[in-house]
């Protein structure tokens, strides 16, 4: 099993989390994730104090073979075939080259921007390129996850054109312990529309054992889903919500690049996302 997502043998999260395995995920630490990003305590790192690489460049998103499963707490696209030949990514805060491991999905979104959160939130999860999984583990920089807000729109043309493709494989993994092999995805389609603007900060794993091994790069600007992709999504859950509750700041010191546009979900829409949510929530609990 890959140590940097959840089995599905793991208690509910938010629910039982003080049964998760793990030291830092029962005691926490000082860079437990996710937070809630105040955005008046963002650093706009001029002097190149922790983004010293340059813009973040995604090589080999565009084609990538995947396995997906169903592992019971959420839906996942795994990396396909030899290391060297998986997707890649530097630059920004990060000092080495990473591979792409893996995406998945966490409904509602773990982060929160001023106390606010969005109905969903997409990680890829990504091992520096010298290192094996375990290895990246016990590594301050072992890994780098990018996190992609979603926001629910029920005028969209549904579903989106731009993620109509990863949506065609959804109901092929509705069950737990669903699995489909040998399929291609263009992963481009489901990062940010502005790939410029982003928070990162050092933290940790969001699932056992909270590994504090992540650089987390976190896109402002979410991309936007219908409302039938959010319930397709999420029905492959349990019946709740998947996300592990905000930890504690603590030495968690979080930058942005100059002129990041600073995007603070609009509470008008976020109670609409929020209603819709837990009415599909809800529904997902009762069917079952």
């Amino acid at each position: 099993m890959n140590p940097c997502t959840p089995s599905r043998s793991l208690p509910k999260p938010a629910l039982e989390e003080s049964k998760w395995p793990g030291y830092r995920c029962k005691i926490g630490g000082r860079r437990q994730s996710p937070i809630d990003i105040k955005t008046k305590n963002v650093i706009e790192d001029f002097n190149k104090l922790y983004i010293k690489n340059g813009p973040l460049v995604f090589k080999g998103y565009d084609g990538v073979l995947v396995t997906g499963i169903n592992n019971g707490h959420t839906i996942q696209f795994s990396t396909e075939g030899e290391e060297a030949m998986h997707p890649q990514l530097r630059g920004g805060p990060l000092d080495s080259t990473y591979r792409l491991e893996q995406l998945h999905f966490h409904w509602m979104s773990e982060h929160a921007i001023n106390g606010v959160k969005y109905p969903m939130e997409i990680h890829f999860v990504h091992v520096r390129s010298d290192l094996t999984v375990f290895d990246a583990l016990s590594r301050k920089d072992g890994l780098a996850i990018v996190a992609v807000f979603c926001k629910v729109e029920s005028d969209l043309d549904d579903p989106p054109e731009q993620t109509k493709q990863l949506m065609e494989y959804i109901p092929r993994l509705k069950n737990t312990g669903d699995r489909i092999s040998g399929v291609f995805l263009d992963m481009r389609k489901w990062l940010s529309p502005d790939r410029v603007s982003y928070y990162t900060y050092s933290g940790s794993l969001t699932s056992p054992k909270c590994n504090e091994a992540v650089t987390w790069i976190i896109f402002t600007a979410p991309l936007s889903i219908s409302e039938t992709q959010y319930q397709s999504i999420s029905n492959a859950g349990y019946g709740g919500r998947n996300s592990r509750t905000l930890q504690n700041l603590s030495r968690h010191v979080v930058y942005c690049p100059p002129k990041t546009k600073i995007r603070i979900p609009q509470f008008i829409t976020f109670f609409e996302d929020f209603f819709k949510t837990v009415k599909i929530l809800f529904k997902n609990i009762t069917t079952r």
